[in-house]
This record gives C-alpha cells, sequence and structure tokens, in this order.
C-alpha cells in the first residue's frame, strides 16, 4: 500500500515545496544594489535620479538621493546630506529610508520640488535647468559631492503654426499643452499580499479536494492516512509475521514465526501459550491453519487485555 501511495507522496510534497519557494521568493529580501552603485575605499557611493527629466511649467518634480554605505569604513548614523535646489522649492518634508544588506547600508532621500516664479518660464518651448551640487558629509567631513541631472521645463503653450492662427468662435481655442503621462497604478489590496493570500487558498483547496476524493474512493492509493507503520511491541510484531507466514504457506517461515512467538509469550509471562506455540513449532507435521489460527486469535486477546507483560 505504501508502495501505491509513493507517487501521491512524491507529488504532495513537491507541491508543498513549490508552494514554500514561491512564497520565500514573494517575500524574500532584495539584495544590495551594488550594480551601478559601486562602493570604493572611502566607504560609499551615491547616484542622484529624477523620476523625469523633462517637466511642464509648475509640475511637481521628484528627486531621489540613494547612498550606498559601507559600514566597516562609515557609520550609516553619522551621515549628513546638505541640498539646495535653487530656483525650485522643496513642497513638504523629505521622505527618508534606510535599508541594511549585510555589511552595507542604503540611504535614500526622496524631494519633491516645483518652482512657479517667472524664472522658471521658459523663454522658448523648453529650458534647461541645473540643479546645485549636494554635499554628503559624515561628522561634518564631506565624503561626497553629488551631481544631480540636468532638468527640462517645456512650456505649457505650444506655438501656433504660421497657418493655424488663434480662432475665437465665442471662447479662445489655444494651442495650451497637457501632461498626458499616465499616472502610476494604485491599489486598494497590496498585490504581494493578495497573491501570498490567494496561493495559500489554493493549497488549501487541493488538499480539502484531496481528502474528498480520499472519502469517496477509499481503495485510491492515494490520502491522508498516516504513512508510517504505527509503533507495535515486539509480541504485536511476533503474531504479524506469523499471520503474513500463514498466508503465504512456507513451512520453514511458519515454523520460524511460531519458535519467536513462543520466545515472547514466554518473555511476557504467557508460559502456557508460549508452550503451545514451541509445540506448533517443532511439531513433526506441518501445523494446520485451524491450530495457528486458534493461537492467534489467543494471542490477539491476550494484546486486547494488555496482559502480555510488555509495552
Amino acid at each position: 500500500m505504501i508502495t501505491r501511495r509513493l507517487p501521491f507522496v512524491l507529488a504532495l510534497a513537491a507541491v508543498v515545496v513549490g508552494g514554500a519557494v514561491a512564497l520565500g521568493l514573494l517575500l524574500r529580501d532584495e539584495h544590495a544594489p551594488t550594480i551601478g552603485l559601486p562602493v570604493g575605499d572611502d566607504g560609499i557611493a551615491a547616484r542622484a535620479s529624477l523620476a523625469s527629466r523633462t517637466q511642464l511649467f509648475g509640475q511637481l518634480l521628484a528627486v531621489r538621493l540613494d547612498l550606498l554605505v559601507d559600514r566597516e569604513v562609515l557609520d550609516p548614523e553619522k551621515i549628513a546630506v546638505d541640498t539646495r535646489f535653487d530656483p525650485f522649492a522643496t513642497r513638504g518634508a523629505p521622505v527618508t529610508s534606510r535599508r541594511d544588506y549585510n555589511r552595507f547600508t542604503r540611504l535614500r532621500y526622496e524631494y519633491r520640488l516645483d518652482c512657479v516664479m517667472t524664472i522658471c518660464v521658459p523663454e522658448g518651448a523648453r529650458e534647461d535647468f541645473d540643479l546645485p551640487s549636494a554635499s554628503v558629509r559624515h561628522e561634518g567631513r564631506q565624503v561626497e559631492t553629488v551631481e544631480w541631472p540636468r532638468v527640462t521645463i517645456a512650456s505649457r503653450y505650444r506655438e501656433p503654426e504660421a497657418d493655424q492662427g488663434i480662432r475665437f468662435q465665442g471662447s479662445v481655442d489655444l494651442p495650451w499643452r497637457a501632461n498626458v503621462r499616465v499616472r502610476p497604478p494604485t491599489y486598494s489590496v497590496d498585490p504581494t499580499l493578495l497573491t501570498v493570500a490567494l496561493a495559500g487558498l489554493a493549497l488549501l483547496l487541493l488538499l480539502v479536494s484531496l481528502f474528498f476524493v480520499q472519502r469517496a474512493f477509499p481503495s485510491a492509493p492515494f490520502g491522508f492516512r498516516r504513512l508510517r507503520r504505527m509503533k507495535l511491541t515486539p509480541l504485536e510484531r511476533a503474531i504479524a509475521v506469523l499471520e503474513r507466514a500463514q498466508k503465504q504457506g512456507i513451512e520453514r517461515e511458519q515454523r520460524l514465526a511460531l519458535d519467536r512467538l513462543a520466545r515472547e509469550l514466554h518473555t511476557g509471562g504467557q508460559h502456557e501459550l508460549a508452550g503451545t506455540a514451541r509445540e506448533l513449532a517443532w511439531t513433526a507435521d506441518v501445523p494446520g491453519p485451524d491450530r495457528t489460527a486458534t493461537l492467534s486469535e489467543q494471542v490477539r486477546a491476550v494484546i486486547a487485555n494488555g496482559t502480555d507483560g510488555r509495552s
């Protein structure tokens, strides 16, 4: 029976292991972002980035500064960043975060900027701006200077073509520009959490379906029965060996099984039954099935009553 169940056991183990691996991949911690951000002997590397290098006038600009600090060289707790964004102004407090990877620490600073002053109005279709450098200090000592990418501000007003003109038909039809970029998606439920929950539900439904299949088809070679054998006492093992030898009909096996049963009965204090078993084991004729069956029933009764004297 165990051999018949082996394919199912292997398949179920593969499903469980696969689910555990998938869950681990979903919840795994990301590795240190050392690609493109190498840390030198000074123990720090920096990268400045913009959410978009081209902005329409008056539009919020998201900028980010990433620092990768080697904790064996510098103490992340003593890192300070000095920034200016003239002519842009910051909107709200910067968002900072920290994450440790082995010996490295990633420090992230995110800012939101805008510029609605005259100086930021493009004279033509577009105009470029260079943000002031950011200074990174450790215990007051400057350890890194970070240059921001160039920002391009585009005018919201597009010059009309020569043959287009401006039409006045009850309202002014001016060729204004608009921001048509797709906004990032938002979720009412975190996608990672939802994926984990659905994977767990799928695994639960699989187990429940296998349970009901086993109930409907008890003889099927799979199910939730215990696959390991129950722990038997020496006397229980001896009677099981005897009954198996009886079914096989091999004389030598029956005699050896009866002799073993006799020893176990004698050790357990069942001397009368032990004598009967030893007599059957070494009788001249092969013991008949009726006599061995009677002995098996008597031994089973001893086991059921717990009077074999062994655990």
